[in-house]
């Protein structure tokens, strides 16, 4: 779909893919059926690029989306057909919506192109990016993710002693302490609590996160960035 004409672009305008990597099954939901065979016909009969059927959805690689905008109906609609497992999302838009982006990012949206910047190129590009676990936004998308992100814990998150993690505060504190070699009896003096009281923190977020051990909890708070 090109700015001039509104059509996709040629297939043999589309690049390799990796040579000798394992085709990427694509699965394609576009409330206009035009644009669904706009998109087959970009893609082509091509070896790197398998298209599979929606009902198919939770066997694919990335489901593309081609529509004017993200509303709360196509997200409903790809939580059914996804079936519970979050399938990475490249979508073909004209504009985002008015849906929250976080809600749409929940859902599994990953990378988005602009319809009039749509170029077989890139389209190419973004499915291998989203595929491999990746994401590619349009800069305006990013910063309105940031805002969305920093009201989301400036309104919901530090009034409830969370963080985006999933850690509480006072559980963040804990790990710090013991990523700094202190014992549970050093931990209670430095914190004011009872050994009791640390231990509890300790394996309330090691039973909810799914953690073995200490070591593995100092590495979730690592890897999420809160130490």
């Amino acid at each position: 779909m090109s700015a001039t004409t509104g059509r996709l672009p040629e297939q043999s305008d589309l690049s390799r893919l990796d040579e000798g990597a394992a085709p990427l099954r694509i699965c394609i939901l576009a409330p206009d059926r035009l644009d669904e065979a706009g998109v087959v016909n970009l893609i082509g009969r091509r070896s790197e690029l398998a298209v599979q059927p929606l009902n198919r959805l939770t066997d694919a690689d990335v489901l593309v989306v081609v529509a004017a905008a993200v509303t709360a109906q196509l997200l409903r609609q790809i939580r059914a057909l996804a079936a519970g497992r979050e399938i990475p999302i490249a979508a073909i838009l004209e504009r985002f919506g008015e849906v929250d982006l976080l809600t749409a990012v929940e859902v599994g949206l990953r990378g988005v192109i602009w319809r009039p910047q749509l170029t077989a190129t890139r389209f190419s590009g973004l499915l291998r990016v989203v595929a491999a676990g990746g994401s590619e936004l349009p800069r305006e998308m990013q910063s309105r993710l940031v805002r969305d992100m920093a009201e989301l814990q400036r309104s919901v998150l530090i009034p409830r002693g969370l963080t985006p993690s999933g850690l509480e505060r006072r559980e963040v504190e804990v790990l710090a302490l013991i990523a700094d070699g202190l014992d549970t009896a050093e931990i209670a003096e430095r914190m004011q609590y009872s050994e009791r009281t640390v231990k509890n923190i300790l394996s309330g977020v090691m039973a909810r996160l799914g953690l073995r051990n200490r070591s593995h909890a100092v590495a979730y708070a690592l890897r999420a960035g809160v130490l």
